[in-house]
């Protein structure tokens, strides 16, 4: 007896070891710890959140970026003056948006086969896709959209939507689309299941198929479920992703040369802790948002696809070279700064910087006015002549002086000390402030802009540049050129999309060619460009929805179509598509003014390839969306043998993140 205890007791021991060997294989198995992790997500509580996308369709992106993220629910908001609504799940068919009889309760109950139900489609990216490809068939499921979205059940003031349209599905079999509706937490409707348990109850009805048509269906499978996107086209997407989220839930991208694995030393200590020992060793992307006042992390796990670099390689016989403007641009030097900052400063303010504001102390009220009158949490605000405003520009523009900024937002100190830095290590340094659209297009979101927008509407961003010109920073000061150029040159597109917080091919062109000219003037320039690369370009139409359109209420988002754009790829002389060159000594680093055009579609047409086109050569982008003044990090992380390497530094900075940026303006060291 003894003998077979001792036995018995050393096979229950081995056991206990062989699985002890399998759980810790499962947890070095990253798809498999993730999983474990995944299990305890708390849509209304957790700080992370942690997708696997198996198959890159668009489909699966987006249900992995919008399905059941924590970074849309805000923790915040108000309860409901009428809390209780007694409807019957019938009644909630949204002025018959969805037929009637179909409403039903649990998603078991709607009629899809295995397959569609492994197929589902995060609604509102779903129909940005569809709006882009063709407006006028999209347009009934926009309004539909509207619809479900607008009701209020007698709390019209809150402007957040109670309800929304969140997920589609297709029935194949009989041409349909099917959808799911969830309620804001707050809303109790009596027969409305919370089926997954996560806090959001959800009905499900089908849209009458009327309001589509068979090739509507057909474009979706072909292009959004079915068609996996290239490693390259993963990028693409989440740097698209990035730019659409940056202005409405303050994300920026981290930089995965040093957040794999992740988390990191640097990652809060509240994070760690929901991660609870879990490292991500491979994640395709992280984007971080704060729209809340707390940090949101979404993870992105995607397997690896075939690189497919067949688009930007290939040949094209449209080729033309680039229009040249008439506009003449400033010559950058310190010097001609200050003079032309102290010219401005005698001619509209006398002399003084409060008098200067005072001469547009009425467009300022207005904006303010506009602003209170906008709900705080819708984002985008309606100009005249189908011209939509970003929030936070238009916050920027009712700044008062930058330089009493509290909690460490002045950007004086970091800019005059990063120069000082660059200069002592043998290396220029420009600083460029990229104007809002606000401010060269003041008419269009008030009838008390300036005539002609002079005098200009930002005197104290004026001051700061004045100041740190003072201070030995050169400053390439594109604004006065945007205004010459909007004024003095009238062609058939705008310096900025309408629709969007970024500029157009005429303004980054514009913008190119006044910093390649400042380029082209250092002594340096002829040893590091000995022979001038001769760059073609080609022209491409694209649409694109806009931003600014993302953070309308659905109800008017409906009225704009997508922009029809122009843009002007940069072509080396054999006819393949330009790439920036981490190797180039001349290193720009920016946002999503950098990224818009170069890294998202079109791409290789933005800021940075047209610049090397001007100056005949190839520079190196270092760019992050939102990244504002952290930026510096990732140029410091090149390490300082690389960075000796470099001639000049150009930050360039959008002129809205120098007014209450969500991170403070710290010191960074260059190594």
């Amino acid at each position: 007896m003894a003998l077979k205890k001792v036995i018995w007791l050393t096979l229950i021991f081995l056991f206990g070891v062989m699985v002890n060997h399998i759980c810790i294989a499962l947890e070095a198995n990253n798809e498999s710890a993730i999983t474990k992790f995944n299990s305890s997500y708390k849509r209304i509580q957790s700080k992370v959140m942690i997708r696997l996308i198996t198959n890159p369709t668009k489909s699966q992106l987006d249900m992995s970026a919008y399905d059941r993220n924590p970074i849309f629910y805000n923790p915040q908001r108000t309860e409901l003056s009428h809390p209780e609504i007694n409807l019957k799940i019938s009644e909630l068919n949204f002025s018959n948006s969805l037929i009637p009889s179909s409403i039903k309760n649990r998603f078991d109950q709607i009629p899809l086969s295995q397959d569609d139900r492994l197929n589902p489609m995060a609604w509102q990216p779903m129909l940005d896709f569809l709006t882009e490809w063709d407006y006028d068939q999209s347009l009934a499921l926009m309004e539909i959209n509207a619809k479900v979205s607008k009701e209020k059940w007698g709390n019209q003031s809150d402007p957040k939507p109670f309800q929304q349209i969140v997920t589609a599905y297709i029935n194949t079999k009989e041409g349909e689309i099917w959808v799911k509706v969830e309620f804001d937490p707050r809303m109790r409707l009596i027969d409305a299941d919370d089926e997954d348990g996560d806090g959001f109850s959800e009905i499900y009805g089908c849209i009458d198929k009327s309001k589509y048509s068979t090739t509507l269906l057909d474009y979706l499978r072909a292009n959004y479920i079915k068609k996996a996107l290239s490693s390259e086209e993963v990028n693409d997407y989440f740097y698209k992703l990035s730019a659409d989220w940056y202005g409405a839930l303050r994300t920026e991208t981290l930089d995965m040369t040093v957040n794999r694995p992740w988390p990191t030393d640097k990652t809060e200590p509240e994070i760690l802790k929901e991660l609870n020992g879990l490292v991500i060793k491979d994640a395709t992307a992280i984007i971080r948002g704060k729209p809340y006042g707390f940090s949101i992390y979404n993870i992105f796990v995607v397997n690896e696809t075939e690189k497919d670099n067949s688009s930007k390689n290939q040949s094209t016989n449209d080729v033309q070279q680039t229009e040249k403007f008439t506009a003449s641009p400033e010559k950058s030097d310190m010097s001609t700064n200050v003079e032309r900052f102290t010219y401005e400063l005698k001619t509209w303010g006398d002399g003084d910087w409060d008098k200067w504001a005072s001469q547009v102390s009425d467009f300022r009220n207005d904006i303010e006015k506009k602003l209170k009158e906008r709900p705080a949490e819708i984002k985008g605000l309606i100009g005249k002549d189908d011209f939509l405003f970003f929030r936070g520009a238009l916050n920027y523009l009712t700044s008062g002086d930058l330089r009493k900024q509290d909690n460490n937002r002045d950007p004086y100190p970091a800019i005059v000390d990063y120069s000082k830095q660059l200069k002592e290590k043998g290396i220029d340094f420009l600083f460029v402030i990229i104007p809002t659209k606000a401010e060269v297009f003041p008419e269009k979101i008030s009838d008390f802009a300036p005539k002609n927008a002079v005098p200009y509407v930002t005197p104290y961003t004026r001051k700061l540049m004045l100041e740190l010109s003072e201070a030995g920073v050169e400053v390439i000061d594109l604004y006065p050129s945007f205004i010459e150029e909007r004024y003095g040159n009238k062609g058939d597109e705008f310096l900025y999309m309408t629709q969007d917080t970024h500029w157009s091919d005429r303004g980054l062109q514009l913008a190119a060619h006044i910093i390649a000219d400042r380029i082209k003037q250092y002594s340096w320039y002829n040893d590091v460009c000995k022979q001038p690369i001769s760059y073609k370009v080609n022209t491409i139409k694209f649409t694109r929805g806009g931003d600014i359109r993302g953070m309308l209420p659905d109800d008017e988002k409906v009225s704009y179509r997508p922009m029809k754009l122009t843009a002007h790829q940069v072509l080396n002389p054999d006819g393949t598509l330009y790439d920036d060159d981490k190797s180039s000594p001349i290193v720009m680093l920016g946002d999503s003014f950098c990224g818009v055009y170069q890294l998202e579609d079109p791409k290789y047409a933005g800021l940075s390839a047209h610049i090397a086109k001007g100056i005949g050569m190839p520079v190196d982008l270092i760019m992050a969306y939102g990244s504002g003044p952290n930026i510096r990090q990732r140029f410091a992380r090149l390490g300082a043998s690389v960075i000796s390497q470099k001639k000049v530094v150009i930050w360039t900075t959008a002129a809205r993140d120098l007014y209450n940026y969500w991170a403070p303006w710290e010191l960074i060291r260059v190594p």
